[in-house]
């Protein structure tokens, strides 16, 4: 609840390790902007100490992972060239 309120979704949340880092320069131009809106928009309905309308609120059903697939490749080619390195 307390990530739909603002309008986030569940992958707008997730901590921005290296990983993480890596895989939002992989997202599509489209995908990372709405990312950016998200974040300016929950920013500002915070600050202004405002809840988005509940229409607004990110639907559970329009939650899905658009940033996971991103970083378990990420993950996966940094454990690869790792498995590499050691060879």
């Amino acid at each position: 609840m307390a990530v739909r309120a603002p309008g986030l979704m569940r992958d707008d949340t997730l901590y921005e390790d290296k990983d993480v880092q890596e895989a939002l320069k992989r997202l599509p131009e489209t995908v990372y902007n709405d990312r950016v809106f998200r974040f300016k928009r929950a920013l500002d309905i915070t600050m202004k100490q405002q809840i988005l309308p509940k229409d607004q609120w990110t639907k559970f059903e329009e939650d899905v992972p658009y940033l996971m697939p991103y970083v378990e490749e990420v993950i996966r080619e940094r454990k690869e060239r790792e498995a590499w390195m050691k060879k």
